[in-house]
């Protein structure tokens, strides 16, 4: 199967994961996958992976030679990677001729564009609150809209156990854009409360976004300047765990959780707010904790009560692993996605 990904931007972004994670599978089982794309960090990350990536540029010359490839590639289906994704893989869909089907990743706001008839075939998303989203507010037809977990690759070696013990002080980390529905200012407000109790504890903030300088600000009105490292996005962002003795997600609003689940993949114990789909992939008490939505001063108890039980630790971490090995492989996610498009080819859904 020859397939074209429009992805908007290629960056650290869950959209940007599902990309690379999706398209390198598809290719290990024999299938073509080519990707366009407007910018990113990550589009030589692409590359090194063996994926053909096209910039696409507006200037006249650049966009007619570009067409002129993505003819001559002629692929069967066109997949746009996320809604962010939509005008730019609608307007390429319609130059070619192509099919197209379309993932959601979160619950579209207000101003979400519309997912509309033409050349559309269907629609994945990766939970039934988005699904429920896309049938009331954009009135889409159930049979057109393909409930599809988001998978994540699960390393072969166990990671070390949680409980383990150790000499130094413990790191509270948190991976995700540093805009306001993250949540990183409660985090913030939390390792003060931390510390004002006197437990030694690390906060590291990893990755860039808007809300950059407000939270340095922040650290700095707090005196937490020794206490709170931010750090960009690094290509391996997985490797960060390791670093990692807890993760906290704060988040104000949930879309699917990859980082959530990201981290309870590596083993690792996690604190995260009770909202939207957090619900679902966290089990509190079992596979991580859950404090309410905006609630720094239980943030901070939970924190403290981690560090304090390193048993707990290890067993949380331990039965969180276990809960994404059950339900949020990789391997799943690319067959029932591959499935769905020969459903979609085979003329399955065919007009919205």
């Amino acid at each position: 199967m020859r397939l074209l990904f429009v992805n908007h931007r290629l960056d650290y972004s869950s959209p940007s994961s599902y990309t690379m994670d999706l398209a390198t599978s598809l290719i290990d089982q024999g299938d073509e996958v080519r990707i366009c794309t407007r910018a990113g960090d990550l589009q030589d990350d692409f590359r090194r992976r063996g994926i053909e990536t096209y910039k696409v540029k507006y200037n006249p010359f650049s966009y007619r030679k570009l067409l002129a490839f993505l003819r001559e590639y002629d692929p069967d289906l066109v997949h746009i990677q996320s809604l962010r994704s939509l005008t730019l893989g609608r307007r390429l869909a319609g130059r070619i001729r192509k099919p197209y089907v379309v993932t959601v990743h979160r619950r579209p706001g207000p101003s979400a564009p519309q997912l509309r008839a033409g050349r559309l075939r269907g629609v994945i998303v990766l939970n039934e609150l988005i699904r429920e989203a896309l049938v009331n507010d954009q009135a889409l037809a159930k049979n057109l809209i393909r409930v599809i977990r988001r998978g994540v690759r699960i390393i072969k070696a166990r990671p070390e156990p949680s409980s383990a013990p150790r000499k130094r002080i413990p790191v509270v980390g948190s991976v995700g854009r540093l805009s306001w529905d993250k949540g990183h200012h409660c985090l913030i407000a939390a390792a003060a409360k931390v510390l004002e109790r006197g437990v030694e504890a690390h906060f590291a903030i990893v990755g860039e976004g808007e809300e950059e300088s407000r939270l340095r600000a922040l650290v700095k009105d707090l005196n937490l300047e020794y206490h709170v490292t931010f750090s960009p996005h690094i290509s391996k962002r997985r490797d960060l765990y390791g670093l990692f003795d807890i993760v906290a997600l704060p988040v104000l609003s949930s879309g699917v959780g990859v980082t959530a689940i990201e981290a309870m993949s590596m083993g690792k114990p996690l604190v995260a707010s009770a909202v939207g789909e957090m619900l679902h992939l966290v089990q509190d008490g079992r596979t991580g904790l859950l404090v309410a939505e905006s609630d720094s001063d239980e943030l901070a108890d939970r924190i403290i009560q981690l560090i304090e039980n390193p048993a707990l630790m290890g067993e949380l971490g331990r039965q969180g692993r276990s809960w994404v090995e059950e339900n949020f492989v990789l391997e799943p996610m690319v067959n029932a996605t591959r499935n769905y498009y020969e459903e979609v080819l085979s003329g399955l859904g065919e007009e919205l």
